[in-house]
């Protein structure tokens, strides 16, 4: 059975790799078993939903139908959730926004892993605590410009934040997007 699972793990592994590196909002499931397996020495931690981005219902629509000829429809797009090659080495990474349960303000938690995943547990590669992500969304491939960055910030908007790889982990850019 344990060979059985690890097997099933390798295929879904080399399914994601076979992938062009394009940019997501779906997690897939190794991302899931990744996470779901990091979340469980965080307890505090939960995984943030669209209900939780509490002034945003309708950006999230127009995004995933289109807002113009520039940006182009992301049907699975999800303000919480982003997948690609957000440090350039060829693998997918994936990144999420988590709710610290503990917290009444500023219970917003950004974590990006960075690929390639086995079926064991993996550390983020970063993370950054208090941040209040309740008008805000992950944002990552075009029509952004080559190399594409992750981004965060408000719905059309200019005020965002670009992480850049930064060796193994990243840091906040200070170039405006």
């Amino acid at each position: 059975m344990v060979s059985l699972v690890r097997t099933a793990c390798l295929t879904l592994v080399a399914a994601l790799y076979a992938l062009p590196s394009v940019a997501a909002h779906t997690l897939s499931p190794v991302h899931r078993v990744v996470l779901s397996s990091w979340l469980q020495s965080h307890p505090n931690l939960r995984l943030a939903s669209i209900r939780d981005c509490r002034y945003c219902k309708d950006d999230v629509a127009r995004m995933r139908h289109g807002i113009d000829e520039v940006w182009k429809p992301v049907p699975d797009y999800h303000p919480y959730r982003a997948v690609g090659d957000f440090n350039g080495d060829g693998n997918i990474d994936f990144a999420v926004v988590l709710i610290d349960k503990t917290k009444s303000e500023k219970a917003f938690v950004l974590a990006i892993f960075n690929g390639p995943f086995a079926a064991a547990a993996k550390p983020p590669a970063f993370v950054e605590a208090d941040l209040d992500l309740s008008r805000e969304g992950l944002f990552f491939g075009p029509p952004r410009p080559k190399p594409y960055r992750l981004v965060i910030g408000e719905f059309e908007s200019d005020n965002s934040g670009l992480l850049e790889p930064n060796g193994g982990s990243y840091r906040w850019s200070e170039e405006e997007e």
